[in-house]
């Protein structure tokens, strides 16, 4: 098959700037709207999950339904207002934030005296952890 360059200049036609804008637009806006699709994903995941529907969904928020739609849609740049308010309806996290400046300490309590560790931390002592609500014997896990 032979290339005619002539025919195909003639029919290929510029981008308008328009075109070039929203081009534009799509490139730079792509971490946060990836981000927000992967919201609008959790959510419809935990409206399906629980059989809720999105009107009763915009109802619990106490918003219109086509906000609700529009969240569904994955093209809103929410704010963290919005995000916290769609976790406190939702009882769930949807976006986790990785706080690798707290350190996870777990101690077997098992291996600690409770004089041991009355000394090691008075807010963790036996009489504050060790209650009906904790087993002496299980490991606890606490952020610091």
């Amino acid at each position: 098959m032979n290339l005619n360059l002539e025919k195909l200049n003639k029919l290929a036609k510029p981008r308008s700037e328009a075109a070039k804008e929203r081009a534009r637009f799509r490139m730079e806006s792509y971490g946060w709207r990836r981000m927000s699709q992967d919201v609008a994903l959790a959510i419809l995941h935990h409206l399906r999950e629980n059989g809720i529907s999105q009107k009763k969904f915009a109802e619990m928020m106490g918003v219109s339904a086509p906000y609700v739609a529009k969240l569904l849609k994955g093209t809103e740049n929410l704010t963290l207002e919005t995000i916290n308010r769609i976790e406190e309806t939702l009882r769930t996290e949807i976006v986790h934030i990785n706080r690798s400046y707290e350190t996870i300490i777990t101690i077997p309590f098992s291996d600690l005296s409770e004089s041991e560790m009355a000394i090691k931390s008075p807010k963790y002592s036996g009489n504050t952890v060790c209650n009906a609500y904790a087993n002496v014997f299980t490991p606890m896990t606490y952020a610091v």
